[in-house]
């Protein structure tokens, strides 16, 4: 009886110590034949929770608006490293397509006929968690870099280098590159799938220090608004 009662008593251990998930030893030789009652998967079939980690990362379509009322359309991508559990640092860059310039003098656009812009930028940004919930979280972020932008005409079109198709584009006349700094606010929404990316949106200005051959004083000063993604899922316990 007493052998009986001791052989009992490590069995129940045993059982206690079996996890929900994955048991402890995966087909081992000599493990008991039974399983735990909520194991509904093969006991080797390992489920690895999402890790939240300090480094990450956001991509987003971009628009934006210069100060003579142009607007563009682009995109931007970034990377961040959290610093404190509250302030992350990283690169980010953009660039949006070429988009019609508005109405001016020719010679605001370098005696272009049909002027087209393009602006682009890189920059170090710094990221200030100002409040946050599993759900959701809002930041305010700071940073300085450079930025250009590139006047085309339309109306000159040159031929692609590299294609045999005989595609043309249009002709880039000048290129103006200056610093710049940014300044907004990030609001991003965490979607249901427990390891999938949080929306994103992000609204500020961007101002640009310097002069250009083209167009108009302060032209390129330019407000910011960008809808995307960012990963992973960086909680309170980094």
């Amino acid at each position: 009886m007493k052998q009986l009662v001791t052989l009992l008593a490590l069995l129940g251990a045993t059982g206690a110590a079996c996890p929900t998930r994955v048991l402890a030893q995966c087909h081992a030789a000599f493990f008991p034949t039974y399983t735990c009652h909520h194991q509904h998967r093969d006991s080797c079939a390992v489920s690895k929770p999402f890790v939240p980690i300090r480094l990450g990362g956001s991509m987003g379509l971009l628009g934006a608006s210069d100060q003579a009322g142009a607007r563009y359309l682009g995109a931007e991508l970034e990377a961040h490293y959290w610093l404190r559990p509250r302030w992350s640092a990283g690169l980010r860059g953009s660039v949006t397509g070429e988009m019609p310039a508005p109405s001016a003098p020719a010679e605001v656009y370098a005696g272009a006929t049909q002027p087209r812009l393009l602006l682009f930028s890189a920059t170090w940004h710094n990221q200030l968690l100002l409040a946050e919930s599993p759900r959701w979280r809002v930041a305010a972020e700071v940073g300085a870099g450079l930025g250009g932008a590139s006047l085309y005409d339309k109306a000159q079109q040159v031929q692609q280098k590299g294609q045999g198709c005989g595609c043309t584009t249009a002709k880039r006349l000048d290129t103006a590159v200056a610093p710049v700094t940014e300044v907004g606010l990030m609001a991003t929404y965490k979607l249901k799938r427990s390891d999938g990316p949080w929306l994103t949106v992000r609204g500020g200005h961007r101002q640009w220090h310097g002069s250009a051959p083209f167009g108009t004083p302060g032209q390129f000063s330019a407000y910011l608004l960008s809808v995307g993604v960012s990963v992973p899922d960086l909680t309170h316990k980094r």
